[in-house]
């Protein structure tokens, strides 16, 4: 039996890489999605994709049946 010990390094990022981390903070702060799923905009195919649907057409009542 093969026993591997896996060892974590602890390294600090490089300072160009924290440089291009803050550039992208600052540039794109702003720029988050919003939180809120509306699911009144949300084509059927997608929520059908995401179970809110059964995968059938919605149900439509016919007035000529009545």
């Amino acid at each position: 039996m093969d026993c591997y010990a896996v060892e974590q390094m602890n390294t600090r990022p490089s300072a160009v890489a924290r440089l291009l981390e803050t550039l992208a903070q600052v540039f794109m702060g702003g720029t988050e999605p919003s939180p809120h799923l509306d699911l009144d905009e949300m084509p059927d195919r997608l929520k059908r994709d995401l179970g809110f649907l059964d995968g059938r057409e919605p149900h439509y009542e016919d007035d000529r049946l009545a």
